[in-house]
């Protein structure tokens, strides 16, 4: 007895798991539901497009930096005559 008792209150929970989670996946359905996560993910988009727009703008401006540098430090060179080295390429 103890053993059907355990085994129905197994079934009946996992039953209303099983309910819950199919209501879930039907309110995704639904139009309200998939507006909603299109828009989550268009959001989600928009901020990991304004985090590599300002990642970039970080590393020009490092480069450039590390660029001026390198120019400082060298003499002038005539406008005729033609650099021997050149800059460091960053990859």
């Amino acid at each position: 007895m103890v053993r059907r008792t355990f085994w129905m209150l197994v079934g009946a929970g996992l039953g209303a798991w099983m309910v819950l989670k199919v209501q879930q996946a039907a309110s995704r359905l639904t139009p309200a539901g998939a507006a909603g996560t299109l828009r989550r993910q268009v959001r989600h988009l928009g901020n990991d497009l304004s985090a590599a727009v300002a990642e970039g703008r970080r590393a020009k401006q490092a480069t450039e930096h590390e660029l001026r540098q390198v120019a400082r430090s060298r003499p002038a060179i005539d406008a005729g005559a033609r650099a021997t080295e050149e800059l460091p390429v960053r990859r």
